[in-house]
């Protein structure tokens, strides 16, 4: 019993993530970005998750701060949409392109009710996610666009 409460523990304090996921320019071939001046460069989705007492205690989460290279982190806040947006412009700073059609989404899900068939209302152990996804488009395309659509100048 104590080891499968050890191993139970040990899993729950290295359960925290935040992902990065993208899509390459070869991907996006082919697709006009409405609204923007160019072609996308590459479709990103980033999302941190993570464990919470009554949904408003952190337990566990994801590290959203790149200045810390730690996986998760214990009893902070970092499922929340600033925190992960700003991953996003951290991205958008580092390739130097410019940001479309961005997409948030935040979820909580209720694993453990104090009541039973009340609901999610007095629930005692959440997971939350935070997700933002966004296309990149290279400005360096854009104005190359605009150049030849001006007529070359």
């Amino acid at each position: 019993m104590r080891l499968r409460l050890i191993l139970l523990s040990a899993a729950f304090l290295l359960s925290g993530c935040v992902m990065v996921e993208k899509t390459s320019r070869n991907d996006l071939r082919g697709f006009e970005i409405v609204g923007s001046d160019g072609r996308g460069e590459e479709h990103i989705v980033i999302s941190n998750y993570g464990f919470y007492l009554f949904n408003c205690i952190p337990i566990v989460t994801g590290n959203a701060d790149p200045l810390n290279p730690t996986g998760t982190t214990l009893f902070s806040d970092e499922v929340t949409l600033d925190k992960i947006q700003r991953v996003l412009m951290q991205e958008v700073k580092q390739r130097k392109c410019q940001v479309t059609n961005i997409q948030p989404l935040c979820e909580s899900t209720c694993y453990f009710s104090a009541i039973p068939y009340i609901g999610n209302t007095l629930g005692i152990f959440w997971y939350k996610t935070a997700q933002v996804s966004a296309t990149l488009v290279n400005p360096a395309e854009s104005s190359r666009r605009r150049t030849s659509q001006r007529g070359g100048r």
